[in-house]
C-alpha cells in the first residue's frame, strides 16, 4: 500500500541559512507514512517508532517536495513503512533528487487507542 503527497517549502519552513528544518520533513514523513499504513490497516493508526532517517541533500525554499510512502512489512498490529523525500527545484537540470528516506512503524490502534491486529492480506502491500 502506498500513500504520497507534494509540498512546496516555503521560508517558514526553513533555518536562516535557507535549508529546510529537520522537524518539518520529518512532520511530513510520519504524516504520508501514517496515510499509508492506515490504508494498508483499513482503521487508525498511531507512530511508535522512528527507525532512521538519512538525509541525504539540503531541502531548500523554493524545492517542491514529492513524500513517497510504502508499507514494506505488516506484523499483528504493527505496520512498517519506508518514506522517500524527492525534491525537484523547478529550472535545475537535477530534476527529481531523493533528498532524505526513512522507516517508520506504526500500530493499528481502535478507538480507545488500544493496538488491535491488521488484517491478513491476500495481495501485495
Amino acid at each position: 500500500m502506498e500513500a504520497r503527497t507534494l509540498e512546496l517549502v516555503f521560508p517558514e519552513h526553513t533555518n536562516p541559512l535557507g535549508a529546510a528544518f529537520g522537524g518539518f520533513v520529518l512532520g511530513l514523513m510520519d504524516k504520508v507514512g501514517s496515510y499509508a499504513a492506515a490504508r494498508r490497516a483499513k482503521r487508525p493508526v498511531v507512530t511508535v517508532a522512528v527507525s532512521s532517517v538519512e538525509f541525504k541533500v539540503p531541502i531548500r525554499t523554493g524545492d517542491l517536495l514529492e513524500v513517497v510512502a510504502q508499507v514494506v512489512r505488516v506484523g499483528r498490529t504493527s505496520l512498517t513503512v519506508e518514506v522517500k523525500v524527492y525534491k525537484e527545484r523547478f529550472g535545475e537540470e537535477n530534476g527529481r533528487v531523493l533528498a532524505t528516506q526513512g522507516v517508520l512503524t506504526y500500530v493499528a490502534v481502535n478507538e480507545k487507542g488500544e493496538p488491535v491486529p491488521v488484517e491478513a492480506h491476500a495481495g501485495a502491500d
